[in-house]
């Protein structure tokens, strides 16, 4: 509704552009007379202002100027009632959020896509929340979108499979994307379109069937997720193996666990950069335990030994509690 506003605004606009525009070119050929003398003439004319004419006025001109009266008039009441209805409407209060939350998108950097507010979404919505991450959401239904409104995160209103809604969204300066829409179609030309405006963004995409998610991996999605088969998992896991299953739920817990699975990346310059996992002393000081560690050429090490190297661009896969991993992330910043 407020995007069909904007829209009757900016048609207004340029119908008072065009008729300035015209009248000032009317004047200037029938009356032969000067630009400013001719725009003068147009705006007391359309505004009905009344003041006296700067030249003489022949038939031919009345007949013109009265012609551009209407056609003044006509534009103006046009406005006044666009935003009559804008105001009884309250869409000037939603455009103008609009505005402010597009001036926060644009200075979004190294965030994260999320395109689809279904049900998955939400999930992915709310996940994100927890976790601090910067991210927007992609979403065209009406109803998803005043549920965002009242959410107040951040949102593009249109269609994720457009280039223009990718820009939009910041998508060359994004690091990853999630792409939860249950359409296998758009799912599959919005991760070729975000692999050609991005090559470097991490593709997540969801797929409801096999021959979909191979379809996503050739159309350049990193990961693909079936949301009915990990269901189908989840639910054999917990009457197979429960304990299994609780363990694996601590990170969706939220703030009633207070153990969290995290993982770090180690940067150059880190204090952790070099040292063993012993000298490390991540377990003594932190407590926390250092469950695997994915090297640069993506070979993982299970269970690392004491002994094990920490390097620069390794991503270690960390199990403790929250207030110490929190730690860690500043300890792995500090410069040795």
């Amino acid at each position: 509704m407020a995007q069909k506003s904007e829209r009757q605004l900016k048609v207004v606009l340029l119908m008072i552009i065009f008729v300035t525009i015209a009248g000032t070119a009317g004047y200037m050929l029938l009356a032969e007379q000067g630009f400013l003398d001719s725009l003068y003439m147009t705006v007391i004319s359309i505004t009905t202002v009344g003041y006296h004419e700067v030249f003489e006025i022949t038939p031919r001109l009345q007949v013109f100027t009265i012609l551009l009266i209407l056609s003044g008039v006509a534009t103006i009441f046009y406005g006044i009632m666009v935003v009559m209805q804008m105001v009884v409407e309250g869409q000037v209060a939603t455009i103008l959020g609009r505005r402010r939350m597009e001036k926060d998108v644009k200075k979004l950097k190294n965030h994260y896509i999320l395109a689809g507010f279904g049900r998955v979404g939400q999930i992915v919505y709310n996940e994100f929340e927890k976790s601090g991450r910067p991210f927007v959401v992609i979403e065209s239904n009406a109803e998803m979108i005043n549920i965002l409104q009242n959410k107040g995160g951040l949102y593009i209103e249109g269609n994720s499979t457009e280039d223009e809604v990718l820009h939009q969204a910041g998508i060359d300066r994004a690091v990853g994307l999630v792409s939860t829409i249950p359409s296998e179609s758009d799912n599959v030309y919005l991760a070729l379109s975000a692999r050609q405006l991005n090559p470097d963004l991490k593709i997540i995409a969801r797929a409801d069937s096999p021959d979909a998610e191979k379809k996503l991996y050739r159309a350049g999605a990193d990961r693909v997720i079936c949301p009915y088969e990990l269901g189908g998992m989840r639910m054999a896991l917990s009457i197979i193996r429960p304990n299994v299953v609780d363990f694996m739920e601590l990170e969706s817990a939220g703030a009633e666990a207070d153990i969290s699975i995290e993982e770090v990346i180690v940067p150059e310059n880190s204090s952790l950069d070099g040292v063993t996992l012993k000298d490390s002393d991540l377990k003594n000081k932190l407590d926390i335990m250092v469950v695997a560690i994915k090297k640069p050429d993506k070979t993982i090490h299970f269970n690392p030994s004491a002994n094990t190297n920490i390097e620069v661009g390794d991503i270690l896969v960390l199990i403790g509690r929250k207030s110490n991993l929190a730690k860690l992330d500043l300890m792995t910043e500090n410069n040795k």
